[in-house]
């Protein structure tokens, strides 16, 4: 029952540890998220909300790099000037439509 174990000599497994050491390892890059706002980028935000049929903080987010607390201060900031009037408000998200 059974039969006899196959052994591997020992210079093959040399080979086979050689192998798998020899693997690359890959380098994850991780997004980075900007804290400070660049006019220009606010200047960008400006001209393009008035072209979408909604605004929520998560689409500026993703956007424009930006952090999501920040991306809700820019649309709280825009509500406040008029520019953008506050459509649904949850306890997680708000959505705004462009005010023309």
């Amino acid at each position: 029952m059974g039969g006899a174990k196959k052994t591997v000599p020992r210079s093959a497994k040399g080979m086979i540890d050689a192998k798998k050491k020899e693997a690359p390892k890959k380098e994850i890059q991780k997004a980075t998220t900007t804290a400070i706002v660049e006019p220009s980028v606010l200047e960008q935000i400006k001209k393009d909300i008035p072209k979408m049929k909604y605004v929520t903080p998560y689409q500026i987010y993703s956007k424009y790099n930006l952090k999501y607390s920040i991306s809700k201060d820019i649309l709280k900031a825009m509500a406040e000037q008029g520019s953008l009037k506050l459509l649904r408000r949850s306890r997680r998200v708000e959505i705004y439509v462009p005010a023309a």
